[in-house]
């Protein structure tokens, strides 16, 4: 009897011990996981924004894989799956601006060359793995998605680039390039800038899509209708190529089109997705920065007298005879500068200076046409050419 009774005792202890190891390595590898990327358990304070940022990641992807419709519904303790294994100060995201980096290195098996693709209609991960000559279990991986979750139009997705795979730049307008709207609901101690900043989306759409003329008047509670990001924030951050171009992700018209690199301090006229020209610029400083945002040309003038400033405040200025001046938004305009030789670098208080001969050019070349002197207005028949200033 008391041999049963040591054997049963063994067999518990045993079976105790055995479960303890085997909780200890869930745990464990658990804890791998979290710390290699596979997953992450919300912590108090944290932020989704803050989470993508961690693992260089954006927003919009981590609401894919979690399933998350809003971005404030998470909760401490909460176990999120993330994207990468690589820990560090958010190379996929620009905090300063919010914009989404295209270009943020993803997980690969090795350091082949990759690109941005854009989904377009009909896509499946299928038939974009078929167009790029890779399988859709390694396109799964490069993405860190599942193979069965649907493709959204306008979704990008990282792609190989090998010989012989030709990449055709997209045109926008095939594709819905920026993606979705969100309707967000306001959450006690959330701010317009945060809430823009989480979707990687700019204040200033924000702001007049909702018709909101204070940012600082959102309350809790309020249903606000977020944009997706424009070609700006698509724009921000694109790789630099060898021939010292920008190396954009989609093709934003077959047109004429104007980027404006602030950046690298850089204009590209292109003509569908082939470079005509670039030039060197001196955008706004940092107390007078220039615009960034998706505008077109609304109006040109040959000469004109520039004046502003305050005399009391010491930065009065008046400027006769600035040449081939392009507005593009409100008061900002692409103009020649005979004042200063320092394009290339910050210069000015809010405009793109560029030289004489360059803004000629320019002016010469961009719509809308010009056939006399004087004032120039865009209209239905002679559209503004596209302007798109980034980061």
């Amino acid at each position: 009897m008391s041999f049963q009774i040591d054997r049963n005792m063994n067999r518990w202890w045993f079976g105790a011990v055995l479960l303890a190891m085997v909780l200890l390595l869930c745990m464990t590898t658990r804890t791998a996981l979290a710390q290699g990327g596979g997953v992450h358990t919300v912590a108090a304070g944290e932020t989704l924004t803050a989470i993508a940022r961690r693992y260089q990641t954006d927003i919009n992807t981590l609401m894919r894989l979690n399933a998350i419709s809003d971005p404030s519904l998470i909760r401490v303790g909460q176990v999120l799956s993330v994207p990468s294994s690589v820990v560090g100060s958010g190379a996929g995201r620009d905090a300063s601006t919010g914009a989404i980096d295209l270009t943020a290195t993803m997980p690969t098996a090795s350091a082949e060359l990759t690109r941005i693709y854009i989904a377009l209609p009909g896509d499946t991960l299928s038939t974009v793995a078929a167009k790029f000559r890779t399988s859709t279990a390694r396109l799964a991986e490069m993405n860190q998605r599942s193979p069965s979750a649907l493709l959204h139009v306008g979704e990008a997705l990282r792609v190989p680039v090998s010989q012989g795979t030709t990449f055709a730049p997209q045109l926008g307008e095939e594709i819905p390039v920026a993606g979705k709207h969100y309707v967000h609901v306001i959450q006690e101690g959330e701010t317009l800038a945060g809430i823009v900043n989480a979707y990687g989306t700019s204040l200033r759409r924000t702001l007049e899509l909702n018709n909101i003329a204070d940012a600082r008047q959102v309350k809790p509670g309020q249903r606000i209708v977020v944009p997706p990001p424009s070609f700006a924030e698509i724009f921000a951050n694109a790789p630099m190529g060898k021939n010292g171009v920008p190396e954009y992700p989609v093709i934003p018209t077959e047109d004429k089109w104007i980027s404006v690199d602030l950046d690298h301090q850089r204009l590209y006229a292109w003509e569908g997705n082939k470079l005509i020209k670039r030039f060197a610029i001196s955008s706004g400083k940092a107390k007078t920065p220039t615009v960034t945002g998706v505008f077109r040309i609304w109006a040109k003038v040959s000469s004109q007298t520039m004046q502003g400033g305050s005399r009391a405040a010491g930065d009065y200025y008046n400027l006769p005879n600035v040449q081939w001046v392009q507005y593009f938004y409100r008061d900002y305009a692409l103009h020649g500068a005979y004042w200063h030789n320092k394009f290339g670098t910050p210069t000015s208080r809010g405009c793109i200076n560029l030289t004489n001969s360059d803004a000629k050019w320019l002016f010469d070349w961009a719509s809308p046409t010009v056939s006399y002197s004087g004032w120039h207005f865009m209209d239905a028949a002679n559209p503004g050419t596209l302007v798109i200033v980034h980061r």
